[in-house]
């Protein structure tokens, strides 16, 4: 059973350390367990309960009712807040509820109501994108492990290829051709998917690569494929150095093509322009970039 702080309560709910130690001092369903060296710590029934509290005090319920309520009568609740797939915050905390459990069952539900209800590019937006981020970030504090982000991420991606599939196979008069790619060390593909997606339902021609291409196989496949734009997503976090050098090896690898990269993480971090390179900070902005009809679209 797993050990967490009051530090890792305070990112996995969202409610700040200060505020969880004052609800422990007035309601007593906040009992923390201590190590033998008196090392305060939570288990996971613990966790499970500020999450579902954390849950009902954003959506209006006062701390002073909550902590009446039986654990039966909090879970109904937080149980019919899920229902609500357009409450996206309370999709986002239970999606990543399911993550730390690793429950396959659970997640999918979740995300397969969201997509149904939503529609997969809303979903995207206001939910998968936002959780994607929250996860992040709990690995990098160390409070989840890459077990769970490979969890979350890989049905993600297989909602994203399922919903590409059922796309009808539409080619616009005006469609481009757009080779889609990760450089090495991005392992990803959720974004890199939902562009694919994104450029089918728009009647574009996609040649699809995946992650941690070798540029070296790049170069050996323009002149093959022709490509009229090459699109790629950097989120792996980086020093400014390594993203400029990234960018700069792939521009030299394909000479006279427009790249596209897409990830807020780069967009403070390139120190050169480039004819050729267009950088966006999310897919809300490729999306409007695709429906402008753009022909150039290097910035």
């Amino acid at each position: 059973m797993k050990r967490f702080s009051i530090s890792d309560i305070e990112i996995l709910t969202g409610i700040k350390a200060h505020t969880l130690r004052i609800w422990e001092q007035r309601y007593s369903f906040f009992t923390p367990k201590r190590t033998e060296t008196n090392i305060r710590y939570y288990n996971d029934e613990d966790l499970r309960l500020f999450l579902n509290v954390a849950t009902l005090n954003e959506n209006g319920y006062k701390i002073s009712k909550i902590s009446t309520m039986t654990n039966l009568q909090i879970n109904e609740l937080v149980n019919k807040l899920k229902e609500d797939h357009f409450n996206t915050g309370v999709q986002v905390q239970m999606l990543a509820n399911a993550t730390l459990r690793m429950d396959e069952r659970e997640f999918e539900t979740l995300l397969s109501g969201c997509v149904r209800e939503m529609g997969l590019e809303k979903a995207m937006d206001e939910v998968i994108f936002p959780l994607m981020r929250k996860i992040g970030f709990m690995w990098q504090v160390g409070t989840i492990t890459t077990a769970h982000e490979h969890f979350a991420v890989h049905h993600i991606c297989n909602k994203i290829t399922i919903a590409t599939s059922k796309l009808k196979n539409i080619k616009s008069h005006e469609g481009k051709r757009y080779l889609l790619f990760l450089p090495e060390g991005e392992l990803h593909e959720a974004g890199l998917l939902f562009a694919k997606y994104l450029l089918k339902e728009s009647g574009q021609q996609v040649l699809y690569l995946g992650s941690n291409m070798p540029l070296d196989n790049l170069i050996d496949i323009i002149p093959f494929y022709e490509p009229d734009y090459i699109l790629s997503v950097i989120t792996q976090v980086r020093s400014d150095s390594d993203v400029n050098n990234t960018i700069t090896k792939i521009l030299e690898s394909i000479p006279n093509t427009p790249l596209i990269l897409v990830g807020a993480q780069i967009t403070d971090r390139i120190t050169k322009s480039h004819p050729d390179l267009t950088v966006l900070n999310n897919f809300e902005e490729f999306e409007k970039l695709i429906n402008s009809n753009t022909v150039s679209l290097a910035s």
